[in-house]
């Protein structure tokens, strides 16, 4: 992500967008390295280990599923402060 064009996020924790960001690169370099047939370098039990890109469907699952989780903590900042039955004054 360029640092010049990264849009502020007014209000949402950046830790937020960071873990977002992180577990997106890192199903993206799986997706790539399944495409072109390479392992990944990854951790395993704290060591550095080659695994297949085919391996890490549970951990691609879990990246997509926390994800959705971060979109959606994200969306609680988003939000307009007003109601569909509010009116702003």
């Amino acid at each position: 992500m360029n640092p010049e064009t990264f849009p502020l996020a007014r209000g949402i924790p950046m830790e937020l967008l960071t873990e977002r960001g992180l577990n997106r690169a890192f199903i993206k370099v799986v997706e790539e390295h399944r495409r072109d047939g390479r392992p990944v370098v990854t951790t395993r039990d704290g060591k550095p280990a080659l695994i297949p890109a085919e391996e890490l469907a549970e951990d691609v699952r879990a990246a997509r599923n926390r994800i959705a989780e971060l979109d959606a903590e994200i969306a609680k900042y988003e939000r307009s402060p007003f109601s569909v039955n509010e009116t702003p004054e």
